[in-house]
């Protein structure tokens, strides 16, 4: 199966060591106190290294300074976007806000004679876990009764155990019972990772005693035990069928048990034809390759796990739609009552999220394109999925999740019933299945690279913990503070577009060549703004295959033929976001002054929306001045951050949410 631990492969992000350009380069003082060697630095901010955990925290918008032995060189507010702790010391990632003039100066000057190099992977599959931590870890891991064993730190003796909410650690029967010695190891298996720590008294205190504990990372996919009687087929090298009794199942593919004396199968071997018997029901087919071999716990036979190779054929379709029903048993992404759904974004609040949108007639209207839109989806599971918790008479919540980007997918729209006593009290046990149900759907992606969120800063407390706090301190997480903007289409004629036009091949390729020094590559990567990925050309196909709209362009402005302001425009399907932030404008002043050109990007924004018959469209900006925005007619959405996660995180943020929604 795919979901077995290999090496993360996370996009790096290029940094320098302290230690090369130290006494030329100087220093950076961040919040007045904090003193760190710049990293990284380009036009939109720079990495900074400390050497102890500061006082600020992620999302922070904090003072600083950049000085050598001589003067202050730039002074200026910066947002904390990253703040990952290591054995030796932190890493903070600043996005530069505001300045006194002289950033672009100086970040161009040190950029070029810093020394850059590929940042270490960090190791993901292992790490220490904080007492912060431990605690709500192991509280969840009791709610669901996880299996665990135990050892002496100094033999070979462990016993069989299982965690208890009520009862805390019970240790099962066994003759080596007596021989357990102080101190204790112990291992609790979760579905993703196992957490170890060592006790020296065996006695439950919600784990308070504890101490020295780690999280291994087993595997990113989660596994549920497969139904009585499911078998595999597969072919010998002379084409006699092999039948073996099916373990498990994941979105990945399945494990079987096979003789151990059957050298059949073997590491890495491409199966042309893997025959799933299900339920009784008739025989799926599938091509697939051997993932891993090992030997079974019973010592008798060894396991061996198949990966399932994804196609467009219905087969695939009905698979999937199995696996769900085994892995979300509360939850279901197909068969919505759409109304109900709807009654539930009205009551959870949802459509008071922007100055009483809920009274807006527009908004209205967008009720037969949200069924529409959503009916298509629940046939396209490649591309996303809207999940729901239902009690027998409505719907209590939902939570949708896209591939956008062709390495990107985007979580958004989680409505719930606040007057529900299991939603509105700290057991939101049906809050962790929706995010299980969409982010594991999202894993089961092969492209997968990164998850993207949108997070204001007014969000909610629980968005706020998992989407910009966990973020923002994991391994490669990062953000960017952005500005959101509606603007309304209007009938065409109303603006002047004399300096823009859209781009030729040429002058995308130029604009992106530009980007690549005003951006950082987490950012160009899950956006698509990379030269090899800009026009998404497979991902529009898979949109289009399932009749949806998924298309992209690029205006720019010119000044005496030279490029000088962009805007990179999308569009996606009707109603799949209510508050049109699918439909997006994202604007690059790219030489000095370019940006007095932005109305009239947005004007040829306008006539292009305009012909797909959309009602309104979301500019999202960096660095946008609100005055100028406002003088174009558009209506502030909010500030906050958008948030990049690794693919490679999706199960610590997993866990993390059945921390967060376990009892209390």
């Amino acid at each position: 199966m795919d979901d077995e631990l290999q090496t993360p492969a996370v996009e790096p992000m290029s940094v320098v060591t302290s230690t090369t350009h130290g006494a030329e380069i100087g220093w950076a003082m961040l919040a007045d106190s904090e003193r760190g060697s710049v990293r990284e630095i380009a036009r939109w901010g720079m990495t900074v290294g400390l050497s102890r955990t500061p006082e600020f925290t992620g999302a922070d918008t904090i003072p600083f300074q950049l000085q050598n032995e001589q003067k202050i060189m730039v002074s200026g507010t910066a947002r904390v976007v990253s703040l990952v702790e290591y054995e030796i010391g932190c890493d903070a990632l600043l996005w530069v806000i505001d300045h006194d003039g002289r950033w672009e100066d100086v970040a161009k000057s040190l950029s070029n004679r810093l020394r850059h190099r590929p940042r270490d992977s960090n190791d993901l599959g292992s790490s220490r876990l904080s007492m912060e931590r431990f605690i709500p870890r192991l509280r969840s891991l009791a709610n669901n009764h996880a299996k665990a064993m135990v050892s002496s730190a100094d033999s070979d003796v462990s016993v069989p155990a299982r965690l208890d909410p009520e009862r805390g650690l019970m240790l099962e029967w066994s003759p080596n019972l007596s021989d357990l010695k102080a101190p204790f190891k112990i291992q609790v298996e979760g579905p993703f990772s196992t957490v170890n720590f060592v006790d020296d008294t065996l006695r439950w205190n919600d784990g308070a005693s504890a101490h020295s504990a780690s999280l291994n990372l087993r595997r990113r996919l989660r596994r549920v035990p497969a139904p009585s009687g499911a078998k595999v087929v597969v072919f010998s090298d002379d084409g006699t069928p092999i039948e073996l009794r099916m373990k498990d199942v994941s979105f990945g593919g399945v494990s079987a048990r096979i003789p151990s004396d059957l050298d059949h199968l073997r590491v890495d071997q491409k199966l042309s034809d893997v025959i799933l018997t299900w339920r009784g029901g008739p025989q799926l087919r599938f091509s697939g390759e051997v993932r891993h071999r090992s030997l079974a716990p019973a010592g008798d036979s060894d396991l061996v796990g198949l990966k399932l190779e994804q196609s467009r054929d219905p087969q695939w379709d009905r698979w999937a739609r199995e696996v769900e029903s085994l892995l979300y048993p509360t939850t279901e992404s197909f068969g919505h009552d759409y109304q109900s759904i709807w009654d539930l974004f009205e009551a959870s609040g949802y459509f008071d999220l922007s100055d009483g949108r809920r009274e807006s007639t527009g908004f209205q209207e967008l009720r037969s394109a949200f069924e529409n839109a959503y009916g298509r989806l629940a046939t396209a599971p490649d591309l996303g999925c809207l999940a729901a918790f239902s009690s027998p008479t409505r719907a209590e919540a939902t939570l949708a999740g896209l591939r956008l980007w062709s390495s990107t997918w985007i979580g958004f729209q989680l409505a719930r019933n606040q007057v529900r006593p299991h939603l509105s009290k700290s057991d939101s046990t049906p809050l962790r299945d929706l995010f299980y149900h969409v982010y594991e759907r999202a894993g089961a992606d092969p492209d997968l690279r990164w998850l993207i969120a949108f997070i204001r800063d007014d969000a909610p407390r629980f968005s706020k913990v998992l989407h910009r706090d966990f973020v923002l301190a994991s391994p490669g997480g990062c953000a960017v503070p952005f500005q959101a903007w509606k603007s309304n289409v209007h009938m065409l004629g109303e603006g002047s577009m004399l300096n823009t036009e859209y781009a030729t091949e040429e002058q995308t390729q130029e604009v992106l060549r530009k980007l690549a020094k005003l951006r950082p590559h987490f950012y160009l990567d899950a956006h698509d703004l990379l030269p090899e990925t800009f026009a998404m050309q497979k991902l529009k196909d898979d949109w289009e295959f399932y009749g949806m709209l998924r298309d992209r362009t690029m205006v720019v402005a010119t000044e005496r033929g030279r490029i000088v302001a962009a805007a990179v425009l999308d569009a996606a399907e009707n109603g799949l976001h209510l508050y049109s932030l699918l439909d997006t404008v994202r604007l690059y002043e790219l030489e000095p002054g370019g940006s007095r050109h932005y109305g009239e990007l947005l004007d040829r924004a306008n006539e292009w929306f305009y012909g797909y018959g959309k009602n309104s469209f979301v500019t999202f900006g960096e660095d946008l001045d609100p005055s100028t925005m406002q003088s174009l007619g558009a209506t502030g959405m909010g500030d906050g951050l958008v948030t990049y996660l690794p693919s490679t995180s999706i199960p610590y943020i997993l866990e993390r949410v059945s921390e967060l929604t376990a009892p209390k």
